[in-house]
């Protein structure tokens, strides 16, 4: 069990070395893999938030729909990024939503965020084989035969390349403070996907752990994010790990990675999210329609608004307003056109704190664009919606219709 870990607030370049030394020497041969914690394989990822669900979900769907049959955990990190309604929709799907937070009672982080929460989130899933992706990363094919491969079972371990120009030289401090490290001329990790097995790599996930308690104070000013954190902690212990050969193939805000046969398995998209408004098409992208209609199957269902699931009464009105455009009135401070989507988007208007609504209950939510309620509007006559911001000024609100409904 991890103990009373805690930020290692005088880190400096100077001192680092001597640090991981220290922890090395005195804590890690403590930390033995928990044996009767994880069984099995599974499938993690990391969730929260309105725009990483909607990716969260199209992939997901993909898993399933090229037949993956692991389970899946999906990790988020306390109540502001829990949604009730979005975890109904894939429970069906073999998904257990996890809060990292409540991990953490047991298990503490003195830095748990969201380059951290990957690690930490492999390190505690239920499972002792692990298959980590990002939310935005899509699996063209079943992931589950990379267990079976021999690469895996000799290393325990499977990482992925990032872009060829990519690497850490020689006189870059990240060799020194994160163990002084020797060099090597060799790809920086691009950890939208990892392959581990716990028992064999656990030494290395402590050692992790221990660089992300340390990260915004430290080494975050030397590497970006968790993707070298894994890469220099199995390097600092000797840790093997397989790669595959072939590297990235690069579209238009997609990453795509190979298997060790090279073809391609996983297509990352961290440059282009998916998003309920505007999914610009990607030549090359493999299964593009599928996952526009995963989308637009989520979008009947849910909104980022949403606590709840709606019914066909809400689904009616929420179709009703798909077009529609409303002057916006803040009574008493400004007032401007709002053009609503059938998807729970506005195509024109919404400003920061109105990006998203839908409709529960008869009434009308409206969320910022993380996911945060502002208000609640009832209908009124005429085709009108009242109510009232939930904060700040408290305003009340008029929406007046400056379109016919169907």
């Amino acid at each position: 069990m991890i103990g009373t870990d805690v930020i290692q607030a005088d880190l400096t370049i100077v001192n680092a070395t001597a640090c991981v030394e220290q922890f090395i020497r005195d804590e890690l041969p403590s930390r033995h893999y928990p044996e009767r914690r994880f069984s099995g394989r599974g499938i993690v990822i990391a969730a929260g938030g309105p725009r990483l669900l909607i990716n969260a979900w199209v992939a997901i769907r993909m898993l399933r729909h090229v037949g993956c049959e692991l389970p899946i955990e999906c990790w988020y990190l306390g109540e502001d990024e829990y949604n009730a309604a979005w975890e109904a929709l894939v429970e069906p799907f073999d998904v257990r939503c996890i809060d990292a937070f409540q991990v953490r009672k047991q298990f503490p982080h003195a830095q748990l965020r969201g380059w951290e929460l990957k690690p930490y989130a492999i390190q505690h899933s239920a499972y002792a084989d692990v298959i980590l992706l990002d939310a935005d990363n899509i699996a063209i094919r079943d992931p589950t035969y990379l267990f079976d491969s021999s690469y895996y079972h000799d290393y325990g371990a499977v990482f992925w390349p990032d872009c060829a120009d990519r690497r850490l030289g020689r006189d870059q401090p990240a060799w020194l403070v994160f163990g002084n490290i020797p060099y090597q001329d060799e790809p920086e990790f691009e950890s939208g996907q990892i392959v581990l097995d716990k028992s064999r790599c656990w030494a290395a996930l402590e050692l992790c752990h221990w660089y992300m308690q340390n990260s915004a104070n430290f080494y975050f000013q030397y590497v970006q994010g968790d993707k070298e954190v894994f890469h220099l902690a199995w390097r600092r212990l000797g840790q093997l790990y397989a790669m595959p050969s072939r590297g990235i193939e690069v579209l238009p805000g997609v990453l795509c990675q190979h298997d060790f046969d090279g073809r391609r398995i996983f297509q990352h998209r961290n440059g282009r999210k998916w998003t309920f408004a505007d999914n610009p098409t990607t030549h090359g992208f493999e299964y593009e329609a599928e996952c526009r209609q995963f989308i637009q199957e989520l979008s009947v269902n849910w909104s980022p608004a949403a606590l709840t699931l709606p019914v066909d009464k809400d689904r009616e009105a929420i179709s009703m307003l798909d077009g529609c455009s409303f002057d916006y009135c803040r009574v008493g401070f400004d007032q401007r056109r709002l053009v609503f989507r059938g998807d729970g988007t506005f195509a024109a208007g919404g400003a920061a704190c109105e990006t998203y609504w839908t409709i529960r209950d008869g009434k009308m939510r409206i969320a910022t664009n993380d996911g945060h309620l502002i208000m609640n509007l009832s209908p009124a006559d005429n085709g009108f919606w009242v109510g009232r911001w939930l904060m700040h000024e408290r305003m009340p609100i008029v929406l007046v219709p400056t379109t016919p409904l169907a």
